[in-house]
């Protein structure tokens, strides 16, 4: 029960990051919300002792730019509800995307070389629940497991853990049936 309601609570975030998401990944040149602190310009005093200002490309020193999606630094994980769109945004741009980029991409570079927002969200930025493929359950099982062994052992050892570590979630635990896991993304129907 708890997981089905994390899941949906989850599903119900994705919508709202969804809009404003835009499907693709950070610019490889963003800085990090670390390095943004620790790489300001440093202002130094120009190597010239002439009196006449020099003129220069760089910028000077002016307000700072308006807040946008791509400006707002990731709040810390655990993943909440109760943050702003930019706030999801920034996070899943931030943290979700670069952290699981690698592992798809490690698993089929071919397949997985666009990975961005689109990946999980589709090209209509739908809800994970409602773009990725359905899971069966029968019999107290995930049928995924006997029609697709290699994707559902990669996906339960890689991808599920590796995303619930992003979110800053438990992992699911199946003694329990608590903590993220396979339907922190997917539908589940019971057959």
């Amino acid at each position: 029960m708890r997981s089905s309601l994390l899941a949906l609570t989850l599903v119900g975030s994705s919508l709202a990051i969804l809009a404003a998401c835009g499907g693709g990944t950070p610019a490889a040149n963003a800085p990090t919300p670390a390095a943004s602190a620790s790489s300001a310009p440093s202002v130094s005093a120009p190597a010239s002792a002439s009196a006449e200002p020099i003129a220069s490309a760089a910028p000077t020193a002016s307000a700072p730019p308006a807040a946008s999606a791509s400006a707002v630094v990731a709040p810390p994980a655990p993943w909440s509800d109760s943050w702003s769109l930019e706030q999801k945004v920034a996070f899943m741009k931030q943290v979700v995307v670069p952290k699981m980029q690698p592992i798809f991409q490690g698993a089929d570079p071919k397949k997985y070389a666009d990975f961005s927002c689109k990946t999980c969200h589709g090209p209509d930025k739908k809800e994970p629940p409602k773009f990725l493929p359905h899971l069966a359950m029968k019999g107290g099982k995930l049928t995924a497991f006997a029609e697709k062994p290699q994707v559902s052992k990669f996906m339960m050892e890689k991808v599920s853990p590796a995303m619930a570590d992003a979110l800053g979630l438990p992992h699911f635990d199946m003694k329990t049936h608590q903590g993220f896991g396979c339907a922190g993304c997917h539908t589940i129907d019971q057959k």
